[in-house]
Parts: C-alpha cells; structure tokens; sequence
C-alpha cells in the first residue's frame, strides 16, 4: 500500500494525462512506479501514456500487467480494446468492452467504444444502440455525439450527424475532429457561409 501523499501523487497524475499532459504524468507515474510496482492504476495509466504515444507494444505489456494485477480493473480493458481496435481486431475489442460493461453496467465509455467497433464491422443497428447507452449513461459525452455522428455520416445521413455534430462541438468547443467532419459535410453540400464558421473555428484552434 502506498502513502497518502502516493495516492494524491497518482490523482494528479491521472488528472494530467486525461487533460492530455502525456509527459509530465508520465514523469509522475515513472516516480512512483517503484513504490506502488503492482498498482492497477499505476500501470494502466502508463499503458495508456504509452498508447496514446503510439507505443502499442509497450502499451499492450503494460496494460496486461494492469490487469494481472486486477482483472476487474475496467479502464485497463477499455484501452486495451481501443489498443486492439487500432491494430484492427474489432471483434477482440468488443470482447474487452463487454467484460468491462459486465464489471460496470453504467460505464459510457465502453458503450461508445464497443459501439465505434460494431460499427466497423457493419452492425450498424447494434452500434446505433450503444451509442443511445453511452449518451443516456453521459448526456454531455462529447466524443460519443461525435463517434455517433461519423456512424451516421457513413451511413448518408448527413442531417442527423451535422446535429449530433453540434452537439459535439456546444459540449466541448474545441473537437477539433468535429469541427473537421462538420467542415467536409458543408462543403459536400456546397453551403459556404457554414463551411467558412467551421474553418474559421479551425483556425482559431491552431492558434496558440
């Protein structure tokens, strides 16, 4: 068991690498790594860092040992879905997801993700449904409108994702991934004056 000081350390930590901080929470995790060496968030969070960065093969070790250390420890099933999902095996994604929903029925992330890889396999209805899950769980889950959005953008129905497209962009003004998918659709659709406020927010996001 690590001290309390440790554990604050850790919060901090995972604070900064949700907030997309990668290195210095990496710093934090390397620091107390030693003191905390079988601790599920310790090593989850540097699977994580290490995904984030590209780094699958250290990500998918470290992500193991997360959950050799507590198999229950859903958020390391969660990114070593996402981690399989990226090395295009959606099937063994949606396998994570659903243990880590078992471990926690109301967790939207999973239900978002697990909805990202059925749509990649073409269960287009069953990831439409997940999507209803991981909203009605986290009404302001931005990612989800906008996963949910590009579903519907596949599928040709442009009205439906350019509303869940703003709604994406009024929960969290800096997608810039929403704002992109936003800009193609208006452009597609030859409306300009939309196509220019969309670049225009672009610009303003690259700015410093």
């Amino acid at each position: 068991m690590g001290s309390m000081d440790d554990r604050e350390l850790l919060n901090t930590a995972v604070s900064l690498l949700d907030r997309g901080h990668v290195d210095t929470a990496v710093e934090l995790l390397e620091t107390l790594r030693p003191r905390l060496p079988d601790d599920p968030v310790v090593l989850g969070s540097l699977g994580m860092a290490a995904l984030t960065k590209g780094a699958y093969a250290k990500a998918e070790q470290l992500l193991n040992m997360a959950l050799e250390a507590n198999p229950t420890f859903y958020p390391a099933l969660l990114n070593k879905g996402i981690l399989l999902m990226t090395l295009g095996d959606c099937e063994g994604a949606i396998a994570l997801y659903d243990r880590a929903i078992d471990i926690h029925p109301r967790y939207a992330e999973a239900y978002s993700n697990r909805a990202n890889a059925k749509a990649l396999l073409g269960q287009t209805e069953e990831a439409l449904t997940d999507y209803g899950r991981a909203l009605a769980l986290k009404p302001g889950f931005a990612d989800a409108h906008y996963n949910l959005a590009y579903t519907f953008y596949r599928l040709g129905e442009t009205d439906k994702a350019l509303s869940e497209l703003e709604a994406a962009v009024t929960l969290q003004p800096t997608h810039r991934l929403a704002w992109q998918l936003q800009l193609s659709i208006h452009v597609e659709r030859d409306q300009s004056g939309d196509a220019e406020r969309c670049q225009e927010h672009l610009r303003k996001l690259e700015q410093p």
